[in-house]
């Protein structure tokens, strides 16, 4: 939706042009769908596997990097090393920003979070929750830990946020801004509500799990942000987070037809691809103008969102049967090889004892 704006002029009612600029929390809805569903697949894996967690990561490489490999060749063929908006003061793409993104690292740096790639920012901030996902696993028993890790993390985010604003690593005061909403901690309480979301729904717990003393802290919070106007602690992304859990909860269960149906399912399965290529088709898109024909400004942005969602999905369903499944289908046999010497090394030792 956001980025469909950008594509020539958004001329649209004021409301109309709120809606589409908060498209932006799709990736918020993506980090809590995240932390949902691999606290559920770990769940099932662990007790079947012998290395859960070795397996883990894995699945988690031959999920991600494929694509957003190509991603990265694609995105410097089509904009060079030369200077852009997210390099800042930076003059060129460095080496070290090159290896940075290929090692998933470039979320440490806000000259390489976002500069290569569009929107690799979101996937750096997602392998960086894969690192700590297993510790978590471990540590998180119940609702009342996700609810008591989710107040955790809104401190700590708040906490490191103000002492970066005042003492910022950069001179350039945009790019910092920018990268103090992206970084891993500012974006830390949405994976704990994709946490609090499993418990909920997959393991049957209550909110009157959670403690008194929990909910206190954050009624506080509440009132407060209410009292102040302030939103330091809840920001508009993590109040649009607890939306989405709601939502993720309410969808448990009621299947709304017009939200869960095959067509949104397939893209779903596709939706990887299309985030990494949707990109590329509004560069194209521009450099042949189309920017929109219709003088009437909704019509014109409607326009614009199908040719974009359709071009998308027919690019992004190449690439996920040319890509993404071989390379899961291999992470896959490199985990069956593996579970296999495991299991017949503990046969072998068995027999010997």
């Amino acid at each position: 939706m956001v980025h469909i704006s950008m594509l020539g002029i958004l001329n649209v009612p004021e409301v109309i042009g709120k809606i589409i600029a908060e498209g932006a929390r799709g990736v918020q809805l993506f980090y809590i769908a995240s932390a949902f569903t691999l606290f559920l697949s770990f769940k099932n894996r662990k007790t079947k596997e012998i290395s859960p967690v070795k397996n883990f990561f894995i699945r988690r490489f031959f999920r991600i990097a494929p694509i957003y490999y190509i991603g990265i060749f694609y995105y410097l063929l089509q904009d060079g090393f030369g200077p852009r908006y997210w390099l800042g003061d930076v003059t060129h793409v460095s080496t070290s920003n090159i290896i940075a993104n290929a090692t998933f690292i470039h979320g440490f740096n806000p000259y390489w979070i976002e500069s290569i790639v569009p929107g690799g920012w979101s996937i750096g901030v997602e392998m960086t929750f894969y690192v700590i996902l297993p510790f978590l696993f471990s540590k998180i028993k119940n609702i009342n830990q996700a609810f008591n890790f989710f107040l955790f993390s809104l401190f700590f985010k708040s906490l490191l946020g103000y002492f970066f604003i005042k003492f910022p690593l950069i001179g350039f005061s945009r790019l910092w801004n920018e990268y103090l909403f992206f970084y891993f901690p500012n974006q830390l309480p949405i994976f704990s509500l994709g946490i609090i979301m499993y418990f909920i729904i997959i393991e049957k717990e209550a909110i009157n799990k959670i403690s008194g003393k929990g909910l206190l802290v954050f009624s506080a919070i509440i009132l407060a942000q209410l009292a102040t106007g302030i939103q330091f602690i809840l920001p508009s992304h993590i109040l649009f987070g607890i939306g989405f859990l709601m939502l993720g909860i309410a969808l448990s269960s009621f299947r709304f037809k017009f939200i869960v149906n095959p067509i949104i399912i397939y893209i779903g399965k596709i939706s990887f691809s299309m985030y990494i290529v949707h990109f590329a088709i509004l560069h194209w898109l521009a450099n042949f103008r189309f920017s929109g024909f219709f003088n009437n400004g909704i019509l014109n942005y409607v326009t614009k969102f199908s040719v974009v969602t359709i071009l998308s999905i027919i690019v992004a369903s190449i690439l996920y049967r040319l890509i993404e499944v071989p390379f899961q289908d291999l992470g896959k046999k490199i985990i069956n090889r593996m579970e296999s010497k495991h299991r017949h090394v503990k046969e072998l030792q068995l027999k010997n004892s």
